[in-house]
């Protein structure tokens, strides 16, 4: 069995045969415009936007203009309204899909619900400090039992008016307007 080789001719170096630099291949528009694939009003648009450069002499160097316009075509300032609308669209449906992951592995919940623990928590709070006069106070003691009354009281007035403070605070409409 013999090993067959293919073999591809060598690409033409872009270097003289002394080690300098090849000459600049001058193009007109119309060549370049092809090399580019792009209509000739193209590139006159690119040379007035001074993407490319048209020399003295009515012509293009083809290698540099080619890097230019790659260059240009890469930057990040030079958007097609689609472009950045379809950009737009892909990073909030990122954000969506995120949500939803966080939601399933229980690390983010929804304001609603948060809202109602919240209220079921100081509801049974208020209701227990409701209640504490008469189960701290003996019976027939009304002495006592008005004390802590005027302190469940004021723990009742301090509660509100620091959740009031901190709504105020965050730019919460009162209760009356929701």
């Amino acid at each position: 069995m013999t090993d067959a080789t293919i073999t591809t001719p060598d690409r033409p170096k872009r270097k003289r045969g002394n080690g300098t630099a090849h000459a600049p291949l001058l193009v007109s528009g119309n060549k370049l415009a092809v090399h580019f694939g792009v209509v000739r009003q193209r590139i006159d648009q690119l040379t007035a936007q001074g993407v490319i450069e048209r020399r003295s002499d009515g012509l293009f160097d083809q290698d540099r203009s080619r890097l230019k316009y790659l260059n240009h075509l890469r930057s990040e300032h030079w958007r097609s309204p689609r472009a950045a609308a379809d950009a737009e669209l892909a990073s909030a449906k990122a954000a969506l899909l995120r949500i939803r992951i966080e939601e399933k592995q229980r690390t983010l919940v929804r304001q609603d619900d948060v809202d109602a623990l919240i209220d079921q928590i100081a509801g049974v709070t208020l209701t227990a400090l409701s209640s504490l006069p008469a189960r701290c106070a003996p019976r027939g003691d009304l002495a006592i039992r008005r004390s802590i009354e005027r302190v469940v009281f004021e723990v009742r007035r301090e509660i509100a008016e620091a959740c009031s403070k901190r709504a105020d605070e965050t730019g919460e409409p009162p209760l009356d307007e929701q």
